[in-house]
């Protein structure tokens, strides 16, 4: 690594040409496909919760309090229904900066396709 800017830059990896149709997978991708992964395990063990928790489901019922009481202050309680949409992104946001954090890692939520 040259500069410290060159977490920012989009580098393809694998390149697909079907027919008329070129797939390119860049190196955003990998990364994605990671906090993705993440995001389905948790929210998959949080789904067997038990009368007395675990340490995971611990957490998550913290995390879900606290997007629970966001929502109730900022939207009301007529934004119930968009907690699994607002808990998705949170959780998403959250994986994705502490994956930039890591050393030679990208910078996901820099880049503007990944925050449309």
């Amino acid at each position: 690594m040259f500069s410290p800017l060159e977490q920012f830059d989009v580098i393809p990896l694998i390149f697909l040409t079907i027919g008329n149709y070129d797939i390119t997978f860049f190196n955003i991708f990998l990364p994605l496909l990671l906090i993705i992964i993440v995001l389905g395990l948790l929210e998959s063990l949080y789904i067997n919760y038990k009368l007395i928790p675990s340490n995971i489901q611990y957490v998550l019922e913290s995390v879900i309090e606290f997007i629970i009481n966001i929502i109730k202050n900022q939207i009301g309680k007529e934004g119930f229904i968009f907690l699994p949409f607002i808990f998705t992104i949170f959780i998403f946001v959250i994986l994705a900066n502490l994956l930039s954090v890591i050393p030679f890692g990208i910078a996901l939520t820099s880049h503007l396709i990944v925050t449309m």
